[in-house]
């Protein structure tokens, strides 16, 4: 029944052209469908550098030989766990090795690590095969694919801690009925960069920037006016946006209004989606609103550094980037407020256990490990990423650095990208006709009605 079951969902999910934002560390494409060739940078946290991150490993590796966070509660001698992951840079591979190591040590245990260089179409064959590993990593954005599944196993709440985690990440892996499938294991978030040398030469100070996007058309008109002045006309972007729904999702739906239907039809040329869609293209068409793209560049973050841009929206995976290979001075502030709401959008993957595994009690252990304090410690302090869980952002002390700082603040209010089974369909489509509604040549009810159509086509054909 689940070789059937899995069969089918394989072919929708060809259908839908898997373009899954795996941000939340270890992606290999980022969220705004962008190939940016570099987005699995390990964001360091505060104040680490390689050193201090060996030393946090060091001092996670005593915390486990302990046995705490469940990693030595059994002697697991003997057995073998087979562990799926997508591969990352240098920084997350020291460090997801580093939890091998120690988990190794503190239960006796044999851990295969197997990278997938096509994610989840490589772990769906394996699915299907029955030979996929015992525990796995889920994108957010693509767990209500898998948890239709069948092929993920059950967690409970008490045994695994639940209550640790933030509510609107553990949330992303639990299913309508309440059943968690994962544990997310790490979290990234968007906030507001802003180049300080930049703004300092025309005249506008960092507190001038408005906190509700409602405001940011005047300001950033003025401020682009005394950029062109400055720098010339075209030389220097007020602000970079992406025009990609894990970026504008919370403005989109600011109304309440859904983009996907119950059925998982598209419906985002529904009123009030239309004019929230009308706010953002009225911004891009005043010329103080551009893409990396029409910049001629590959991404925020390699606008904002080469400073091409004044402000970016980014996620915190950009901050080292900017320190290791650009010459720039910058500041981060809280995202704006829309419509009376502070909004951020969370990328988040967590930890599942595959139905079928012969090591189930092994995988829960590993799972507790990987996402208690201490293994958690070790990930996101040698990968750069923020903790799912608030006490090991205090074990961390991410609030020493500012900008680490701000993005943690923001994942208590981000909403997690995530969005039913054919987001990835609705997605491309809104990818492929909003640019014109961007670029004023058609409106944007046109546009989304385009998508609509568009999108429900091939859901309908995929099915």
């Amino acid at each position: 029944m689940m070789k059937k079951k899995m069969q089918k969902a394989v072919a929708l999910a060809a259908a839908a052209v898997l373009a899954v934002s795996l941000t939340a560390c270890g992606g290999n494409a980022n969220e705004s469908g962008e190939d940016t060739g570099d987005n699995t940078d390990a964001n360091t946290p505060a104040g680490d550098n390689a050193d201090g991150a060996d030393s946090t490993a060091d001092e996670g590796s005593d915390h486990a030989q302990e046995g705490s966070d469940g990693a030595g509660t059994a002697d697991f001698s003997g057995k073998k766990l087979t562990i799926g992951a997508w591969g990352g840079n240098d920084q997350e591979s020291a460090a997801l090795n580093k939890m091998i190591e120690e988990f190794e040590k503190s239960t006796g245990a044999e851990v295969e690590l197997k990278i997938y260089t096509d994610y989840n179409t490589q772990i769906q064959a394996d699915f299907v095969a029955g030979t996929a590993p015992d525990a796995f990593y889920i994108d957010g954005s693509m767990f209500p694919f898998y948890s239709n599944l069948g092929v993920m196993e059950p967690l409970d709440k008490e045994e695994m801690d639940a209550g640790a985690y933030y509510e609107n990440l553990l949330s992303a892996f639990t299913a309508e009925d309440g059943t968690v499938y994962c544990i997310p294991k790490d979290v990234s978030t968007l906030a507001t960069y802003y180049n300080t040398d930049i703004l300092d030469k025309v005249g506008v100070k960092p507190e001038d920037i408005p906190d509700a996007l409602e405001d940011y058309k005047a300001f950033l008109t003025d401020l682009q006016s005394k950029l062109d002045a400055e720098y010339g006309e075209g030389q220097v972007a007020a602000m970079t946006y992406n025009q990609d729904m894990s970026r504008n999702l919370y403005i989109l739906e600011a109304d309440g209004d859904s983009i996907i239907a119950e059925d998982g039809k598209a419906q985002l040329s529904q009123p009030g989606i239309v004019k929230n869609l009308e706010f953002m293209t009225d911004l891009a068409q005043s010329g103080c609103w551009q893409t990396p793209k029409d910049l001629g560049l590959g991404w925020n973050g390699e606008a904002f550094g080469a400073g091409k841009a004044a402000i970016m929206e980014e996620g915190n995976w950009v901050y080292t980037t900017l320190k290791n290979d650009y010459d720039v001075n910058f500041g981060v502030k809280e995202m704006p407020t829309y419509k009376g709401t502070q909004y951020s959008m969370a990328f988040t993957v967590g930890w599942g256990i595959f139905a079928n595994s012969s090591e189930k009690d092994l995988a829960k252990a590993w799972i507790k490990y990987a996402t208690g304090v201490d293994g958690m410690e070790i990930w996101c302090s040698g990968a750069g990423c923020l903790p799912s869980r608030a006490d090991v952002a205090q074990k961390m002390d991410v609030e020493s650095d500012p900008v680490w700082k701000v993005h943690s603040d923001m994942t208590k209010i981000a909403t997690p990208w995530q969005k039913g089974t054919t987001i990835d369909i609705v997605n491309s489509n809104y990818q492929n006709f909003g640019p014109a509604a961007f670029k004023g040549e058609s409106t944007a009810e046109e546009a989304m009605k385009k998508v609509d159509d568009q999108a429900n086509s091939e859901i309908a054909n995929a099915q």
